[in-house]
């Protein structure tokens, strides 16, 4: 008859009768949460969203008004109103600087393509502009969010960034 041996009491697979968490990995587990805490929490706030939302939605309408002069081949002003709203309208005339006609957004439908920030999101600073026929802005452009982050319109190119 074969005997089993008894586990030793440090061993991993050696039951202990009262089974529960050491006052050790307690205090281990409490000091990560507050580490997560610190660092995860404040980088999940909605203001972040908000700002890297109008961010991106901006990038994208500026990119839009400028392959729209260039296919439409007319002058495309982009005009923000009360800090947290940029606007897209055309020249329906070719050659003509004065933009009286509103743009219609990608997909189609009859509304104008306004963008209104999130939020808190606002632009900070921003100056209105157009672009020409072939794509360049009338003036180099740094438009400025309220969190700080920047968009640079090339004078040259219209290249947004």
């Amino acid at each position: 008859m074969t005997r089993w041996k008894k586990e030793p009491s440090g061993s991993f697979f050696y039951f202990r009768k009262n089974a529960g968490f050491t006052v050790m990995e307690l205090v281990t587990v409490i000091i990560i949460a507050g580490v997560l805490a610190v660092v995860a929490i404040p980088r999940l706030t909605r203001g972040t969203f908000d700002d890297a939302q109008l961010y991106d939605e901006t990038l994208a309408a500026l990119h839009y008004a400028q392959r729209t002069s260039m296919a439409y081949q007319r002058t495309v002003c982009v005009t923000f109103t009360g800090g947290n709203q940029l606007s897209l309208t055309y020249a329906s005339v070719y050659g003509s600087s004065s933009c009286n006609t509103s743009l219609v957004p990608p997909g189609g439908n009859s509304a104008t393509y306004v963008l209104t920030a999130p939020g808190s999101s606002t632009y900070t600073a921003a100056a209105n502009f157009s672009f020409d026929r072939i794509g360049r802005p009338n003036s180099g452009q740094t438009i400025t969010l309220s969190s700080g982050r920047t968009i640079t319109v090339e004078a040259e190119t219209g290249y947004a960034r």
